[in-house]
């Protein structure tokens, strides 16, 4: 009869192929950069980065919760734009459809089992298969209707949430509470430097003027200083501070803003400024816009299209933190060597 001998043996090697070990490395890739984002509820915002250009507009956009479809997923409005997202089991109401987060510029109907957007049609401005109804993916990619063209986007939708802690404690007749909150802050690229043009006659020194990312307002905007001058570009939630201004402006002022400050950001308690722009389409800068700029006694308040060209490349935001290209780089190749040396140890 055959024998085997078990003392002769040697360890089989565990072999993988080249496509498994890549589809691995890119799950244990993202696993490591979105650990941080992980929960089990629905978050009740996200930051949006990645479009393509022709949909660049929804970049740096806040999508904050509204509530739940009927399937029990959630779904998100964003703030100050007719933008969704939201989960559809079936986007035709074909009943073998893929279900699917969309991201539509049409309301999604929370009293439908399919078709949320009842248009008959899977018409959108992005989609992702998924089976998951808890959220939509933090990262991953989505196909996007690219002027017309669908092509593939990888979208962060960067979390923020907001968790709470609650303490009471009783003092004789009265009740002490203390809430604490911890808030994750959004992400966005913000463009490094930007060169002005359109400027009126009147303003005709800013053409040409080249602002630099010099940092972030308390609130987490971008703000930029010209080089070699005393010219700034900032955002501000109410520029005189009385709380009586509805809209946010960004702002083309010579007053250094105070990073500090929600409002009012230049101090002076009036609303002076070269120009300003009602914007509040997320915290990227508009590159071309329709701005009102003060163009002399003769001209008065006029309104232009201002161009801000992109003089160089962009710089990650976070929070008040900005993260530059070359750190972002060095960042990601960390978590891909760290993976691969995971997958190495694992594999060898």
């Amino acid at each position: 009869s055959e024998t085997t001998s078990r003392s002769s043996e040697s360890p089989r090697k565990f072999r993988l192929s080249t496509r498994t070990m890549a589809k691995l490395l890119a799950g244990v890739v993202a696993v490591a950069a979105t650990v941080v984002s992980a929960s089990q509820s629905s978050p009740w915002m996200f930051t949006l980065t990645g479009a393509c250009d022709v949909e660049g507009g929804i970049d740096g956009m806040s999508f904050v919760k509204q509530g739940n479809t009927l399937s029990g997923a959630p779904y998100y409005k964003a703030m100050h734009a007719e933008k969704y997202i939201y989960y559809d089991p079936d986007c035709m109401t074909s009943t073998d459809g893929t279900p699917r987060w969309i991201i539509d510029d049409s309301k999604p109907d929370v009293t439908r089992e399919h078709d949320l957007d009842g248009d008959d049609v899977c018409n959108y401005i992005a989609r992702i298969d998924s089976n998951d109804t808890r959220y939509p993916p933090t990262s991953g990619e989505w196909t996007m209707n690219c002027a017309g063209n669908y092509q593939l986007q990888f979208l962060i939708l960067l979390e923020l949430t907001t968790t709470g802690t609650l303490t009471t404690t009783m003092k004789g007749a009265g009740t002490n509470t203390v809430m604490t909150t911890t808030t994750r802050a959004p992400v966005f690229d913000a463009p490094r430097s930007l060169t002005l043009s359109g400027a009126c006659a009147y303003k005709r020194a800013m053409n040409g003027l080249t602002y630099d990312l010099a940092g972030t307002s308390a609130d987490g905007w971008p703000f930029y200083k010209a080089k070699g001058v005393d010219e700034y570009i900032y955002h501000d939630a109410d520029c005189d501070g009385a709380g009586t201004n509805t809209l946010s402006l960004w702002v083309l002022d010579d007053s250094k803003p105070n990073t500090t400050a929600t409002r009012d950001l230049d101090g002076d308690g009036k609303c002076t400024y070269h120009a300003r722009l009602d914007y509040t389409g997320g915290k990227m800068l508009p590159t071309s816009a329709t701005w009102r700029m003060y163009c002399g006694p003769a001209e008065g308040w006029v309104s232009l299209d201002l161009t801000l060209k992109e003089a160089s490349g962009k710089d990650l935001v976070f929070g008040n933190t900005m993260v530059s290209s070359a750190a972002r780089g060095g960042m990601a190749a960390s978590v891909a060597a760290l993976s691969l040396a995971i997958m190495q140890a694992l594999f060898a």
